[in-house]
């Protein structure tokens, strides 16, 4: 989308209205084209850079706090809920020698991505929901507008729902993390609060973050984070596992490319503090996105800008040997040709999920999940030479206002 996943999508024009016309709003696509280019491993890093090791790492007590916050919250049983999940979620596997990737089957013929864990179930984006008045105005499928689903379970069937309470709108929502205790949520939504959307000088309507909190059965009083801007999107937030940390992707200035990765700390009363990029050795001149911190304090991300197979890859945080942080691709099948994004992992139970549009999947973008075979090396070696990096440019031309979605 917007920041490298899906450049078909890389625009949603919204005609506000009783119905939403595609053939009113979307204009003329003026060009796409996708250009390729070598790129040499000993030049992914742009330069040295003297950035504190705190801004772009976990803490190390974070990985000793996750321990004790999963004994202190998660239900009788949850160990091996991980595995129960992916296994009835799954109707095929493909095993390799790293990874036993499995092909899910809660997809639809639209777009799924964005799979977070809670309370032993799956949440995630879809825009699956065909009887919904927003639409999406892609020329090429017309997909409704995304929507937070949760699985679960009936019958001993898993079944998809939406989210209940006041966090899906007429807009797109996507990338929910949860806190350990459950009972609140950072999501990404378009700028739209209080049945208003706000735009940036251009028109565009660009993405936030929201926090919302649960009681009573319902996701309910929701607001936007205060360094929110109706100039620039944040979006895709990821939580540290003491919930002290919240990273997210943005194009505010300063970024050094068309999105970086930040870090904010969120205080004991809920406050925050101020916004840090997380330097030069993580985020590049093209798009880092998606950020996600494992339950052993792992930092994870996608981006279209290190050395990878194409498109979008996934990569993960690592120490050299002299203690700097570099950047590690998690090579395949975790990553593909296309497009891979939106990666999560519980390291403790070896089991997590992904997105991907590669070949072979029902929709857009599909949800894999798999289960790790090998453990994720502690120290920074470069497996990875000669690989290709794929750059996709889509320019459109618009009359009304353009909705944005990641």
């Amino acid at each position: 989308m917007f920041l490298g996943k899906n450049f078909n999508r890389l625009f949603f024009l919204f005609f506000w209205g009783a119905v939403f016309s595609q053939e009113v709003q979307y204009r003329e696509i003026v060009d796409t084209y996708i250009s390729y280019a070598l790129v040499d491993d000993n030049k992914v890093y742009t330069g040295d850079v003297n950035i504190e090791p705190t801004i772009i790492k976990v803490y190390e007590e974070d990985k000793v706090l996750s321990e004790s916050f999963l004994n202190n919250y998660e239900t009788k049983g949850r160990n091996e809920s991980y595995v129960c999940l992916l296994n009835s979620l799954t109707v095929k596997e493909k095993k390799s020698k790293n990874f036993v990737l499995n092909i899910l089957k809660i997809n639809s013929k639209g777009s799924d991505y964005a799979p977070s864990f809670y309370n032993g179930e799956l949440i995630f984006a879809s825009s699956r929901d065909v009887n919904s008045i927003s639409k999406t105005f892609d020329a090429l499928n017309n997909q409704p507008f995304l929507d937070l689903y949760k699985t679960i379970e009936i019958n001993n069937q898993q079944r998809v729902r939406k989210l209940k309470g006041k966090i899906n709108s007429k807009f797109h929502e996507s990338s929910a993390v949860f806190t350990q205790d459950k009972k609140t949520v950072y999501f990404t939504r378009n700028n739209y609060s209080k049945k208003k959307y706000g735009t940036n000088d251009e028109g565009v309507v660009l993405l936030k973050i929201y926090r919302a909190s649960y009681y009573e059965g319902k996701w309910r009083d929701v607001e936007e984070l205060p360094f929110n801007s109706d100039d620039y999107s944040i979006a895709h937030p990821a939580l540290s596992p003491d919930g002290k940390h919240l990273f997210f992707a943005s194009d505010m200035p300063g970024s050094f490319g068309k999105s970086d990765l930040y870090k904010v700390d969120i205080y004991e009363d809920g406050n925050f503090g101020t916004p840090v990029n997380l330097g030069e050795r993580i985020n590049t001149k093209e798009r880092e996105t998606f950020p996600y911190v494992s339950d052993k304090g792992n930092l994870f991300f996608a981006s279209n800008g290190h050395s990878g197979f194409g498109g979008l890859d996934i990569f993960m945080t690592l120490p050299n040997k002299d203690g700097n942080i570099e950047v590690y691709n998690l090579g395949k099948p975790i990553n593909s040709e296309k497009d891979d994004f939106t990666f999560i992992i519980n390291e403790e139970h070896k089991t997590g999920y992904l997105a991907s549009n590669r070949d072979g999947g029902k929709g857009d973008d599909d949800i894999y999940g798999f289960k790790q075979l090998v453990s994720f090396p502690k120290q920074y070696n470069n497996r990875l030479r000669g690989v290709k990096k794929i750059e996709r440019v889509i320019d459109l031309k618009i009359t009304t206002e353009e909705i944005t979605s990641w």
